[in-house]
């Protein structure tokens, strides 16, 4: 079972864009853009000046294997863990075979995991990092996806997360799922791809959509984009981030790990919110 991307180019789909915070389902306000320290952005080069920078989003996961570096570098930077919001996610569907037993208790014990590493007492989002079957074979993947989604409920019943979602999640997957209704849907989107039918899916029943990979999928040298930069006096990276945000969708991307840039890229990612595409852009 893989998720389900479609490929359409332009997507004239919008949403309310968003500001600088979202309210997730439960209450709770999430960053829209955040550090995602996977693939080629180490917070050991990054953090520090994302934190400088103002950012205060920071997203991660059991599976990148960065968590303790990150809890030594906010500890460092001296940052109180309430200015910050946290996401993590546990394997599940990108773990080994046995991550998708049938069993609540797994996600419990993940989560306590990362706590344990991130050296917190609870993170604000944590999600399902992908729905079972997704890279093994599993005997009944929806059945295996409810019980960790059980799991989860207990997590945020425990305190040891403030919101639960899930990552990777097409509509059927989330269709599926028991309640409570996941508060974030994690999934690879840009201006070159999304998956359209679950954007629309996620936007109809509260549950918030966030774009990774966002600069992957940003045509940086299509004219199109080009100009709009121009005429918005901002960067064509800026550009695909603030398309992503006038969707609705909220982001995690990453900073790069060149210590030269890193300054650069980070406070460019988060000067993001002084702009909008207009609708004739958007269409575009």
């Amino acid at each position: 079972m893989k998720v389900a991307i479609v490929l359409i180019l332009p997507c004239r789909v919008r949403a309310s864009p968003l500001d600088q915070t979202v309210m997730l389902n439960n209450g709770v306000k999430m960053t829209t853009v955040n550090l995602g320290t996977c693939c080629g952005s180490h917070p050991s080069v990054g953090l520090a000046p994302w934190l400088k920078a103002g950012g205060t989003g920071i997203d991660t996961a059991f599976d990148y294997h960065d968590q303790k570096v990150i809890g030594q570098i906010i500890k460092k930077e001296k940052i109180p863990r309430e200015s910050l919001f946290i996401t993590t996610k546990i394997p599940a569907g990108l773990g080994n075979s046995t991550d998708c037993n049938p069993d609540p208790a797994i996600a419990i014990r993940y989560a306590k995991e990362n706590l344990a590493e991130l050296g917190v007492n609870y993170v604000d989002l944590l999600l399902l990092h992908a729905p079972c079957g997704h890279r093994h074979p599993v005997p009944d993947s929806t059945a295996a996806n409810a019980a960790l989604w059980q799991g989860m409920a207990q997590v945020l019943d425990m305190k040891l997360a403030r919101a639960i979602g899930v990552s990777n999640y097409n509509s059927e997957e989330l269709e599926a799922l028991p309640k409570p209704v996941p508060a974030v849907n994690q999934c690879q989107m840009g201006v070159k791809l999304h998956d359209d039918a679950t954007i629309k899916y996620c936007q109809k029943n509260g549950i918030l959509y966030e774009a990774y990979w966002v600069m992957n999928n940003c045509p940086f040298t299509d004219s199109r984009i080009t100009k709009i930069a121009v005429a918005h006096n901002v960067s064509a990276s800026q550009v695909c981030q603030r398309y992503v945000l006038d969707k609705g969708i909220a982001m995690a991307v990453g900073t790069g790990s060149n210590p030269t840039k890193v300054t650069k890229e980070a406070v460019e990612n988060l000067d993001v919110y002084g702009f909008h595409l207009t609708d004739q852009e958007f269409k575009t």
